[in-house]
Parts: structure tokens; C-alpha cells; sequence
């Protein structure tokens, strides 16, 4: 009886992974998004990383201690610095402009940070960056917001998705 019940069991679990007529995959062609892509050729996207004046903090995402420097993501815009000496009156004292830029890591005073497609690896003080090295599409690109896939458009590779906007 076990034997009977373990081969129906079986039988309804392989059943349930075959594809029937109405499930066919559905193609996704980029005429039918409701957004084209918006790029920036290679050259002028490796030069967007900068240090500016400290600004007020409007949408923020992770959090990130090192020593007495907190960094404080701004949702793929860049990094607040804080300097954190005295925890009860934090002093913004830079903001590093990293665009498409979500998480970063920090090892031995080198910051790994998640360039859109790339991982870039620098050294910041509080007037300036310097970048050492460069990992071209390691990350996925930026997909659709109406859910279509980068690989979607016809989007050269020496151009990187930084965004989408409206078909007219």
C-alpha cells in the first residue's frame, strides 16, 4: 500500500511540471513595454563617481558602520558620510554620488561598492575618491519598472541602462 501511495504521490509531482497548451511561455518583445531605456555610453558612466557637499538625506536605504564613519545609502543615488564621534550630534560631512548605486562593503580602508553593473573598488576621503579597480557587469542590468528584461531592448553593451522612461 506505501508503495502504491509513494508512486501516486510521484506520478502527481511529475504531472504537475509538464507543460500543457495553454502554458506555453509567453514572449516578452520590447514593443510591448510601456518604457524605452534610458543609457549612458560606458566612458561618461565610469566617470560619474564623485564627492560633493553634504545633503540632506530624502529616501534612505542600508545602513553601514566603519569606525567613527557611518554611511548611509541614498537609494541609487550615492552614499551620506557621517562622521559619528559623538553619536548624539552626527556631522554629514560628504555625500559620495555613485548613481544606480545600492550597497557597499568595506575592507582594510578599500570601499566595494555596486556601480549599476560594475563593482568598483576605491579609496574615499572627505574631498575625494580614488578608484583602483573596476569589475565590468558583474550585476545583472537594470530591468523595466512594467517588468520587462533588460536583455529585452536593443541596448548595446558599450551602453549602460541607468533608467527608463515613458513610451510617448
Amino acid at each position: 500500500m506505501k508503495k502504491i501511495l509513494l508512486l501516486l504521490f510521484i506520478n502527481i509531482l511529475f504531472q504537475s511540471c509538464w507543460l500543457h497548451r495553454n502554458d506555453e511561455p509567453v514572449s516578452t518583445d520590447s514593443h510591448q513595454s510601456s518604457f524605452e531605456p534610458v543609457t549612458l555610453n560606458r566612458e561618461t558612466f565610469e566617470s560619474t563617481i564623485s564627492v560633493s557637499a553634504p545633503r540632506q538625506i530624502e529616501e534612505a536605504g542600508k545602513i553601514y558602520v566603519n569606525g567613527d564613519i557611518v554611511f548611509i545609502n541614498e537609494l541609487n543615488k550615492g552614499f551620506h558620510v557621517l562622521d559619528n564621534r559623538d553619536p548624539k550630534d552626527p556631522v554629514n560631512i560628504s555625500f559620495i554620488e555613485i548613481p544606480l548605486a545600492t550597497d557597499l562593503a568595506i575592507r582594510n580602508n578599500t570601499m566595494y561598492v555596486h556601480h549599476a553593473v560594475d563593482l568598483v573598488a576605491m579609496r574615499y576621503n572627505t574631498t575625494s575618491i580614488e578608484i583602483f579597480h573596476r569589475e565590468k557587469n558583474v550585476f545583472p542590468r537594470l530591468n523595466s519598472p512594467d517588468g520587462f528584461l533588460a536583455e529585452d531592448f536593443d541596448v548595446d553593451e558599450n551602453q549602460i541602462i541607468i533608467g527608463y522612461q515613458p513610451v510617448n
